[in-house]
């Protein structure tokens, strides 16, 4: 494989010279300019990316960092961020926090040391918000606000929570159930929705129970669970709201157990992921912008690694309903 070096040799200069010509920066006569161009032509050399990255001063690196990967809303979140960043010349680099409780000190240490050029995080955060108000580097949040100073996207969860709402109460639900709603736990702007949905509902007289949200990303089984006890802790529930799986669990549980679906209970789901399309009925979803997520957030990451500013910070983007079979 053909080097800098050999580049240098095939010119007459040195490597710091071929280096010159390649980045655009230093002065280089036109004659020794024509040489390199020569060179590099003739032994067909492509330079290496990581090399010029590191000569640059940057790794070509984006640190996305998730609660787990095999979550499906993650999942297909960190496809789109894959393919935005590829589209503008970045590797990505997945980070699950879940597995580690050190991973976000260790992602924001290789920010530091420009070991990555930049952070999207969209885990749950430990850290205050000095540790990210401090850093002067990029990061970007998403559906976190970090810090006063540290931009963020989230979709629009208080239209997200009104619109699962309506729906329910649309197809004439009286005792409704959400899971989620926050309790002891960190705020974020996805937490809006469960608010949302609980003044929405009530403002019209329904009763509205809520359950909190398991921690355990990956455990499937806590979602069957949590079904179960649904069904049994409120044998009236006529209205259920809450994520894609969650939702899934709810609709497995109901169709195992003789409730129907749409007609005895009415299910919504949140996030949009691709498990709802498979189901039968086809689940109602309030749909997040995935793709548009991760584009925004790649757009104000690369804004704040190439130009050092960013002209917002923060962007909210619109969210939709799908309805499916699972409400009249």
């Amino acid at each position: 494989m053909t080097t800098i070096q050999d580049v240098a040799k095939q010119a007459g200069v040195g490597a710091a010279t071929v280096s010159r010509v390649l980045s655009g920066k230093g002065y280089v006569k036109q004659e020794t300019r024509e040489r390199v161009t020569r060179a590099i032509e003739a032994l067909n050399y492509t330079p290496n990316e990581m090399a010029r990255n590191l000569f640059h001063g940057k790794s070509g690196i984006v640190a996305v960092i998730i609660p787990e990967l095999s979550h499906p809303f993650f999942s297909e979140l960190v496809n789109a961020f894959e393919v935005s960043l590829c589209e503008v010349g970045y590797q990505t680099m997945v980070c699950n926090t879940f597995y580690e409780k050190n991973y976000e000190l260790r992602y924001l240490e290789m920010l530091r040391r420009q070991r990555v050029d930049g952070i999207i995080f969209g885990a749950h955060t430990s850290l205050a918000s000095e540790q990210y108000q401090s850093l002067q580097r990029p990061v970007v949040g998403l559906d976190r606000k970090l810090a006063e100073t540290v931009p963020y996207v989230a979709a629009d969860h208080e239209e997200g929570g009104r619109l699962a709402a309506e729906e329910l109460i649309r197809s004439g639900c009286r005792n409704v159930v959400q899971f989620g709603e926050v309790e002891d736990s960190v705020i974020t702007p996805s937490s809006q929705r469960h608010f949302v949905f609980r003044k929405v509902v009530e403002a019209h007289g329904i009763t509205c129970a809520s359950y909190p949200k398991q921690p355990n990303y990956s455990a499937y089984n806590t979602y069957q669970e949590s079904a179960a006890r649904l069904f049994e802790e409120h044998p009236d529930v006529d209205g259920i709201f809450g994520t894609d799986l969650y939702a899934a669990a709810c609709l497995q549980y109901a169709l195992a157990h003789g409730i129907r679906v749409p007609e005895d209970v009415k299910i919504v789901a949140y996030d949009g992921t691709y498990i709802t399309k498979f189901l039968h009925p086809e689940m109602t979803t309030i749909c997040q912008p995935i793709r548009q997520l991760a584009n925004e957030a790649v757009r104000m990451i690369t804004e704040m690694i190439n130009v050092n500013e960013i002209k917002e910070n923060k962007v909210i983007l619109p969210i939709s309903i799908r309805r499916g079979n699972t409400t009249t």
